[in-house]
Order: structure tokens, then C-alpha cells, then sequence
């Protein structure tokens, strides 16, 4: 976490040498470590309150002057006010002088309930003030005397990060139109009922009706939000272009013991875990983008400890390019805990049935081997039937835990995005195609799918190697359907028959058990996949899987 203290030791000491320093000096001047003074350099210009430039093999770092705040503050029409963190007032634009006939001597580095200027702020908009510099943005309707006349104003409240780094709080004197005639308020109040039924009222005193109105719902709008924003779960959150927070509603404080002030103006990656940074800096920039979902990341709580977190959002600019981001944080901490746990059972069980399914296929051994003997023995016709039948079950047996080995993972581990032409020649190259050609035509595309996508196309190869017949060639190709994709393996032999079309993907079929298509429909069911075949019986198997608009991606 970076200190506001030591930022400002630095800045001071490179206001003092305006020459630059290197990260040597800085760490020596200031009796800090060359790890330590690295990462507040680096945040500085993150904040663009110092520049670093390369002299030879040295980086040099310097303080970047900037133009007073005061000659900003004096182009807005509206009137402003600057005040730190203990509501000192450090800045006040000309309007706001002229329009509150205030001395500037007399209220400058004053706290502004002890100035003339305080005269102007009661308590609620003083309570308003000290959450505002705590990291609240909050807005006030009153009532200001201004050269013996009483005129509306809203006081928009905006936690700052102060020049110098510190925090802070920037009140606006936002002036709301008044009507010309001093007595018109007085003639609104002799009238009763909705403004449309006023036939003797004027244009203009209907239109101070109107805005009267949409004046209250826009205060009980405002009202409404803040309640919603202050009392949800979930973190709302802003960055802007440098992912300094800019804003983070309270229930930080129950999320990670945070007070929203704590994390104004600071780098949103100083408190993401180390392990973490690349996905997190992937998934903010992809949601920045609009190409992805939620991501999801640890985070480091105010008393250091780590927990997950889900981050859901959208860029705040519709131009290309880097922007704002504003976004939502969900504690998943729970969740994770019992997928681990999950895991963990998932890999008990997985080893129990390497161990069973170990002693099995050595008992599937041993009973083939009394077999053998017996079968050199003397015997009948009808010995031989059952020693046939016995060694085809036991065949029968092997072949089934056999298959064990391969699905035993099925949707264990979380699906990845596969170049989906590479792992269907992975699977070809492990498995003897004998003359049979094979052809691949689905180049830069990932689909998000199991790890054991690569099994289902052995599935379709062994298919074809073992009821193909007079196949010679199989094709693997992609095609668009409307915004989905199909990716289709084809081959030249037999096909199947109409009637068994639905029957190839059964579990049992015509009295076999076949796993193989059973298994791998349900493979590709895990990621929203599915498969059929759609090929002509006598001129080869067709079979479709339809990838959906959102499972697959172009490199």
C-alpha cells in the first residue's frame, strides 16, 4: 500500500532538486529501501505528479510543475471551494468570492466552520462535508441570502485527491434558476391542487410548478441511489484511465475492512494479490473491452489477508482505447472454499478408482490366466462354450474399466479455450489410421471447452476406423450458422442408417454396450456443445457440433 507520507518526502525532495535524482538517490536521501522507493516513484507517475526520463543507462526522475489549481478554478461559472482533508479552506474561485462578497485574506487555510465563509454552511451540509472527504459524493439543496435576496442552491460534495496528494473535498455552489417576480413563490402557495388545473396561474408560474417537481423527484432520485449504493453487498466502484479509484461506495468497510478514503486516488492494483496481477490486468482490460465476463481475482484486505473476489463491469468511454472503468465487486470468498473442497473430495475419489480399478483389471488377469491352463486340459464341446463365453465377458470387463481410466476426469477440471484444429490432430496422431488420409481445416479458432475435448474426436476417428468399412478419407472442417459455429467431421464410408442416427449416441445399442459417442455428447454438453449426425446413409458419417456465439473465438 502506498503511503501518502513518503509520496510527498519524495515529491518535496524533487521540488528541492529540480535537476532529477535517480532511484539511488531518492532511496539514499530519504533512508528508504531501493524496492520501496521504486514503487512510490512508479505510483507517482502512474499520478502524473512526476516524470522519469533516461539519461544513458540512469533513469531520471523529476517533479512535473503544474499550472495552479486557482487559475482552473477561475474558469468554472459556478462557485467552488477547495478544502483538505480537515476542511481547511486551501482554494476559492473569484465566482464564489463575488458572490458571497467574502475577503479572500480572511478565510484562506482557515477551517471553514471557524471563517466567514462558514456562515454559509449549516451543520447537515458540514455532515455532508466530513463524508464527502471519506470518499462519498453527496449533493445538498439550500438556501443562500445574496444581496438581500434568497436564492436556491444545490452543493455538490466531490472527494478529491489534493495536488500535493493528500485527500480532500471540492464543494460547488451550483446556483438553480430562479423566477424574475419576488412574489412568485408567495402566489405558488395561495393555489391548491395539480398545476393543471390552474387555469388563472401563467405560463411561468406553471413552469415553476413543473420544476418544482421534477426538483423534488430529482432529491428523492438522489436520495433513493444513495441508500441502494450504501446499503448493497456488493463494492460499486470507478477508475479512471490510470486505474486510480475515483470512487468506491462503503460496503468496502464490510468487504475488506476498508474505508472508502483509505483507497481514493490510489492504484486499484495495490491491493490485488501478487499471483493474481496478470489475470487481473487481463480480465480488467478484456471488461474494458467488452469481450468478457466477470473475472475474478484475490484481494488484499485492510488487515492483510486475502480474499476472492468477482468483478463485473464495463468501460465508462464508448471510444477505442484505454478508459474509466466503472464496475462491481462480489465476495466469492465462500464459493472458492467449497470448490476447494470439492477438489479436494473430486481427487480422493479419483484416486480410490485408480486403486480399484488396479486390483480389478489384476483379478481380470489372473482369471484369463486359469483360463489358459484349463483350456490346455482335456474337454468337451461344452467346456469350450463356457471357457468362450467367460474369456468374452472378461474382454468385455477390461474394455469397460478401461474406459474408466479415460473418463474418470470428465468436468473435473474448469474448461479452457482450445485451438480447436490442433487438439483434433493430437487426437488422430495417437491412434493407427492406416491408409485412411485425414484432412484439417479449422485454423486460428479456440473454442471454450473440457480438457477432454480431444477424446471425443479419438471417439469419431475410432468410429469411423471400426464401422467405417471402405472409408479412405476423413475431413474436419468449420462452417458459420447464423453466429454460431459448427465444426463437422465427415468421412467416406458406409454412414449409418437413418433409423440409427439418434440410436449411435445410446448408451446401449443393439444389445452392446458402446460408451464412446454416449460419453462424448456428454462431453461437449459441459460447455454448452452439442452434437448430432446429419450425414446420407451410403455415403458416410456427417457429424455436427454446434459451438454457440460466445464459445468460441478468432486468434
Amino acid at each position: 500500500m502506498v503511503r501518502e507520507e513518503e509520496t510527498k518526502r519524495i515529491i518535496d525532495l524533487l521540488v528541492k532538486n529540480p535537476s532529477g535524482l535517480t532511484i539511488e538517490q531518492v532511496s539514499r536521501q530519504l533512508s528508504i529501501n531501493r524496492t520501496t522507493a521504486a514503487k512510490y516513484l512508479n505510483f507517482l507517475i502512474a499520478s502524473g505528479q512526476i516524470k522519469k526520463r533516461n539519461l544513458g543507462p540512469a533513469k531520471i526522475f523529476t517533479f512535473v510543475p503544474r499550472l495552479p489549481m486557482s487559475n482552473f478554478l477561475n474558469l468554472w461559472q459556478d462557485g467552488i471551494v477547495i478544502l483538505t482533508y480537515d476542511l481547511t479552506i486551501q482554494q476559492i474561485n473569484n465566482v464564489l468570492i463575488s458572490l458571497l462578497s467574502l475577503n479572500r485574506d480572511e478565510i484562506m487555510d482557515k477551517p471553514v466552520d471557524k471563517s466567514p465563509f462558514g456562515r454559509y454552511i449549516d451543520e447537515a451540509a458540514l455532515d455532508l462535508l466530513m463524508k464527502a472527504r471519506d470518499g462519498q459524493e453527496e449533493s445538498y439543496l439550500t438556501k443562500l441570502v445574496i444581496n438581500n435576496r434568497e436564492e436556491k442552491f444545490r452543493l455538490k460534495m466531490i472527494p478529491l485527491t489534493l495536488e500535493q496528494g493528500g485527500r480532500g473535498v471540492g464543494l460547488i455552489f451550483e446556483q438553480l434558476p430562479h423566477l424574475p417576480e419576488n412574489d412568485t413563490e408567495a402566489r405558488l402557495q395561495e393555489h391548491a391542487g395539480d398545476a393543471g388545473t390552474m387555469p388563472e396561474m401563467t405560463d411561468l408560474e406553471r413552469r415553476a410548478a413543473e420544476h418544482r417537481k421534477v426538483e423534488k423527484a430529482l432529491v428523492e432520485s438522489e436520495a433513493k441511489y444513495r441508500a441502494l449504493v450504501e446499503n448493497i453487498s456488493e463494492v460499486i466502484f470507478t477508475l479512471n484511465d490510470r486505474d486510480l479509484i475515483t470512487y468506491v461506495s462503503p460496503s468496502i468497510r464490510n468487504l475488506a475492512g476498508y474505508a472508502p478514503s483509505d483507497l481514493m486516488g490510489k492504484r486499484i492494483q495495490e491491493f490485488i494479490y501478487a499471483e493474481d496481477a496478470v489475470p487481473f490486468e487481463t480480465g480488467l482490460d478484456l471488461a474494458r473491452r467488452g469481450v468478457a465476463g466477470p473475472f475474478e481475482f484475490r484481494l488484499i484486505t485492510q488487515n492483510s489477508s486475502v480474499i476472492w473476489v468477482q468483478v463485473s463491469g464495463k468501460s465508462l468511454s464508448d471510444k477505442p482505447g484505454r478508459g474509466g472503468f466503472h464496475g462491481v465487486i462480489a465476495d466469492i470468498h465462500e464459493r472458492k472454499r467449497v470448490e476447494d473442497a470439492l477438489r479436494h473430495a473430486t481427487r480422493q475419489i479419483i484416486l480410490l478408482n485408480s486403486i480399484t480399478r488396479h486390483d480389478i483389471l489384476n483379478g481380470l488377469t489372473k482369471l484369463q490366466g486359469s483360463l489358459e491352463i484349463i483350456r490346455n486340459e482335456p474337454q468337451t464341446d461344452k467346456l469350450i462354450h463356457f471357457i468362450d463365453l467367460q474369456e468374452k465377458t472378461i474382454a468385455q470387463i477390461q474394455h469397460q474399466i478401461n474406459f474408466t481410466r479415460y473418463y474418470q476426469n470428465i468436468g473435473v477440471r474448469p474448461p479452457k479455450w482450445k485451438d480447436i484444429g490442433e487438439r483434433f490432430l493430437a487426437a488422430a496422431a495417437t491412434l493407427p489410421l492406416g491408409s485412411i488420409a485425414i484432412t484439417a481445416d479449422v485454423k486460428n479458432t479456440e473454442v471454450f471447452s473440457d480438457d477432454l475435448i480431444e477424446r471425443v474426436f479419438a471417439n469419431l476417428i475410432e468410429n469411423t476406423l471400426e464401422h467405417g468399412v471402405r472409408a479412405t478419407s476423413i475431413r474436419f472442417y468449420s462452417q458459420m450458422q447464423g453466429k454460431d459455429l459448427v465444426l463437422v467431421y465427415q468421412d467416406d464410408g458406409v454412414g449409418i442408417p437413418r433409423e440409427e442416427k439418434e440410436l449411435v449416441f445410446e448408451h446401449t445399442r443393439q444389445g452392446r454396450i458402446s460408451y464412446g459417442l454416449f460419453f462424448s455428447r456428454e462431453v461437449l454438453a459441459i460447455t454448452g456443445l452439442s452434437i448430432r449426425e446429419t450425414g446420407e446413409p451410403g455415403k458416410g458419417v456427417r457429424f455436427e457440433i454446434l459451438v454457440p456465439d460466445g464459445l468460441f473465438r478468432k486468434m
